[in-house]
């Protein structure tokens, strides 16, 4: 017969305890900071990219108009460092989410909108964990590519919702949760030797959260509204914006988290 030890190892290697210990942390704090649990194991599909999964937990503010689709990630002793070439770290306010923006009969948005948003962070395209195969598709690529697909399907749910509304604005976010530390690594892109591709000097500084930021997902936006149609433009609308939070700071992250109105000016107004 198994013992209780065991069965506790088992259970733990499966992440879910990590899960459902964040849904109680939201839960029992939403008086700090306005989120509350809106779906738990929320079965998602995108009919746009044929993708289909489970969302682990959905939040929701206090508003009803930005929502936060969550991936628990479980790691053990290890370091997530986000790579950013340059003189010294900075912090960025720009995140894509998708946003939904229903009034007078109509959907006046209803696609991926850059908005300006708290709590800053640095923001990097390229991470470096330690232990991956590199033949194989980086895991926070795939991570964060399954949450931008998930928060499209999402969205497209509740579309039928927000339509019986008169007006109504929703945003969604895409968040991964971690018990991995991160890190930011600071250097000069220049002092990187070409003959074999390595640095020598960089600087390390731990980050309670990082904006990820890359093209996440192959399928093809619709720029018809945007000023221009240059190949610039195409791939900065297949950007796509993930936020990885460390699990130790995400009640920090939640209390701090807020939209710019001026940012949502043009949307409001449609």
């Amino acid at each position: 017969m198994i013992g209780p030890e065991k069965l506790t190892e088992f259970v733990n290697q499966s992440g879910f305890p990590l899960q459902i210990a964040i849904q109680s942390l939201v839960s029992r704090t939403v008086s700090q900071h306005g989120w509350r649990v809106l779906y738990q194991e929320h079965s998602w599909i995108n009919r746009a990219d044929g993708s289909s999964g489970f969302l682990d937990l959905v939040l929701e503010n206090r508003y009803g108009t930005s929502v936060l689709l969550v991936e628990c990630k479980r790691v053990l002793e290890t370091v997530w460092t986000f790579l950013l070439p340059g003189p010294r770290i900075t912090s960025r306010r720009h995140a894509k989410a998708w946003v939904t923006r229903h009034g007078g009969g109509n959907f006046n948005w209803f696609d991926w909108f850059d908005l300006a948003l708290d709590p800053q962070a640095p923001e990097s395209a390229f991470c470096v964990v330690p232990g991956q195969d590199s033949r194989a598709r980086p895991m926070l690529e795939r991570v964060g590519a399954e949450l931008v697909s998930a928060t499209e399907g999402v969205a497209e749910e509740e579309r039928l919702l927000k339509s019986k509304l008169p007006d109504s604005l929703r945003m969604y976010f895409s968040v991964i949760v971690t018990t991995a530390k991160l890190s930011v690594c600071v250097f000069d892109a220049d002092m990187v030797s070409l003959s074999d591709g390595m640095l020598s000097d960089a600087q390390f500084h731990e980050a309670p959260y990082v904006r990820f930021r890359k093209q996440l997902s192959t399928r093809v936006p619709n720029i018809d509204q945007a000023n221009g149609d240059s190949t610039r433009l195409l791939a900065k609308a297949k950007e796509h914006t993930v936020f990885v939070v460390n699990s130790e700071a995400l009640l920090t992250f939640l209390s701090g988290f807020e939209v710019d109105n001026s940012s949502l000016r043009s949307l409001v107004d449609r």
